[in-house]
């Protein structure tokens, strides 16, 4: 499976250090917690401490092309760097939400069944909705909807998280238009 191959090359950059701590984060991580959803590529959330910065802001991702090259991964696309046939976006923490989501992701086995068991960082649930309804885009309020019908949130856990990170109001909102009633409405 290229995925878990793609993965297992991430895992490799956090050991040589290239990353520092990480998470699968989009899509991909949504497959722990929903049925699966097309996705066109691999997102992985990394901590920025260790990245060269410039006066601008712009965040030097050196040591990762360097570590991926070293390893034979060379190729980019609009999409990010190609490794194992899956483009992967390599996605700096950009807002406390993202450090919370990160320092809290979780160890998920992402081996096959009945395969021994490889254990990888992933973003939780909760974080997961909690950043699809902050960025808002349809396909992201699509996936949250799925966490909804498939039962896959601890309700009480998102309403600390949507507390924290003050989206509230956009988790109401998403209700309105999803014309659902807020699970969350009563715990408020």
């Amino acid at each position: 499976m290229t995925l878990q191959r793609a993965i297992g090359v991430v895992m490799k950059l956090a050991e040589r250090q290239a990353i520092g701590n990480y998470a699968i984060t989009g899509a991909v991580a949504a497959l722990n917690y929903i049925q699966p959803t097309l996705t066109e590529d691999l997102d992985i959330l990394i901590s920025i401490d260790g990245f060269e910065k410039r006066v601008s802001g712009l965040l030097l991702l050196t040591p990762i092309d360097g570590a991926l090259a070293q390893m034979g991964y060379t190729e980019r696309t609009g999409l990010g760097y190609m490794i194992e046939e899956w483009p992967v976006q390599f996605l700096p923490v950009a807002s406390p939400l993202d450090e919370e989501a990160l320092e809290q992701a979780e160890e998920v086995n992402i081996a096959k069944s009945g395969a021994t068991p490889i254990m990888a960082r992933c973003l939780s649930a909760e974080h997961l909705v909690a950043n699809a309804i902050k960025v808002g885009r349809f396909k992201d309020l699509a996936r949250v909807q799925a966490f909804l019908e498939q039962d896959a949130i601890d309700f009480e856990r998102l309403k600390g998280v949507l507390k924290r990170h003050n989206l509230l109001s956009a988790w109401s909102e998403f209700c309105l238009k999803a014309s659902i009633k807020d699970p969350l409405a009563t715990e408020r």
